[in-house]
């Protein structure tokens, strides 16, 4: 891998519509069974499966994710804090578990495929010079916006 910007990176793997309210900025916080001492840019990763329960209560929000949801390799976000789930200490955080609390999402011109992997990982090496190209296309203050349609044939990161 050792490209310039997945080198510091690392993936984590969410369900969706959690993954696409994290990247759009409504969802600050992933809530997770286990902690993490690192700290930097976390890549959003979406698998396939998508998670009923969340649809309900994005519904409930007047929240739309769009069906079938974006899966791949989806963007940016800064992981900035991990700590023990103390009840609701946070607007998206659960009791139990830890709460990883993500800032200044940004999201990758269009999703770039590739399979996910349980727990937080390095980019594999197959999607890594896709991710350091969209990485670096990435303006630092880029609001997040939603995925473009990726035209027919069209090469990703184009």
């Amino acid at each position: 891998m050792g490209s310039v910007h997945t080198r510091e990176v690392r993936v984590l793997s969410i369900r969706q519509p959690w993954a696409e309210l994290i990247l759009s900025g409504t969802k600050d916080t992933e809530n997770r069974t286990w902690a993490t001492q690192w700290r930097g840019r976390l890549v959003v990763h979406a698998g396939r499966r998508f998670d009923t329960s969340g649809a309900l209560v994005v519904a409930g929000l007047g929240i739309t994710v769009p069906r079938p949801a974006p899966t791949g390799y989806l963007g940016v976000a800064d992981l900035v804090d991990v700590h023990p789930a103390r009840g609701q200490c946070c607007e998206w955080g659960e009791a139990g578990g830890y709460h990883w609390r993500v800032v200044r999402p940004r999201r990758f011109e269009y999703p770039i495929p590739g399979p996910g992997r349980l727990g937080l990982h390095r980019p594999p090496e197959p999607v890594a010079a896709q991710l350091d190209t969209a990485i670096g296309a990435l303006h630092e203050h880029q609001p997040a916006s939603p995925h473009r349609i990726r035209p027919a044939g069209a090469a990703p990161g184009r």
